[in-house]
This record gives C-alpha cells, sequence and structure tokens, in this order.
C-alpha cells in the first residue's frame, strides 16, 4: 500500500506541478503579447481555466493522500487509542462513501459536458469534469488505505494514532 501511496503522490505532485507551470507561461505569454504586441490568443484563457481545474481537484487528492487536508482533531487526538481507531475508521468509511458519490456524480456531469465545448478553443469542457471522478478514485484509494490501515492496526498517514 505503501508503494501506492508513493507512486500515486510522485504523479499527483509531477502534474500539479505542470499545471502550474503551464498556467503560469500561457498567462505570460498573453500578457506578454497584449502589452508588447497588441495580441492575445482566444484559447488562452479556457486552456488556463482548464489546467486550474485539474490543478485544484488534483491538490485536493494529494492532500487527502498525505492526510494534510483541513482537520480539525482536537477532541480525536485526546481520546484513548481504542477510540482513536474507531473515530478514524469512522471517518475514513465517511470519506469512501462521500469519494464514490463524487465519482458517480462526477462522471454523469461529465458525460453531459462533453457535448459542450470551450468557446475558444473546440475541446469539450467535459474533460475539464473528468478531474472530478479522477479526484474522488483518489480520495477513495486514500480512504481505503486509511482503513486497511486502521484495520490492521498501524499508524496512519494521518498521525495522531501512536500513543502519546
Amino acid at each position: 500500500m505503501r508503494i501506492l501511496r508513493a507512486g500515486l503522490d510522485a504523479i499527483l505532485s509531477t502534474a500539479i506541478g505542470a499545471a502550474l507551470l503551464g498556467i503560469f507561461l500561457l498567462n505570460m505569454y498573453q500578457v506578454g503579447g497584449r502589452y508588447l504586441f497588441g495580441i492575445g490568443a482566444v484559447w488562452i484563457p479556457d486552456v488556463t481555466r482548464f489546467l486550474f481545474i485539474w490543478m485544484v481537484f488534483l491538490g485536493t487528492a494529494l492532500m487527502h493522500l498525505r492526510g494534510k487536508h483541513l482537520v480539525i482533531d482536537y477532541l480525536q487526538v485526546r481520546l484513548p487509542l481504542g477510540f482513536r481507531r474507531a473515530t478514524e475508521m469512522l471517518i475514513s468509511g465517511a470519506m469512501l462513501v462521500m469519494a464514490g458519490i463524487l465519482l458517480v456524480v462526477g462522471w454523469r456531469i461529465m458525460t453531459i459536458r462533453m457535448d459542450i465545448p470551450y468557446t475558444g478553443w473546440e475541446v469539450p469542457t467535459g474533460y475539464a469534469y473528468l478531474a472530478v471522478p479522477v479526484a474522488a478514485g483518489v480520495i477513495g484509494l486514500a480512504s481505503l488505505g486509511n482503513l486497511w490501515d486502521c484495520l490492521r492496526g498501524s499508524d496512519l498517514l494521518r498521525g495522531g494514532l501512536e500513543e502519546s
């Protein structure tokens, strides 16, 4: 499971970095072209929006995978070890259900949006919405891994289960 997490982490980190670099370069080209030459590319805002959507959803999945997402664990870290494991299992199970719902709904929206192209770029907007089920799949895998770690009794990525 650790190898899968490490591989997903590397892939997501690379994709997010590439998207951020792409957004930066495209916007520099757009601003520079307008300022220096008085011209701009019509497709750049659409590509930038596309990359931003993917960057946000993959970033969300990466933070869940790393266990670095926003968590309020004030009470959980003060519970005895057994209760901490139980609450972590409950949270992981709830996240798994949420990821399943997000996967189904995201896929449905993506298929509907496949008939609607970007205005300045002849690519269906559904490819941007594909980021939702992809992120949901990664979140689901991470939640399954956390649930598996809880059942095995090993420390979780989110931490806090070791005896203080």
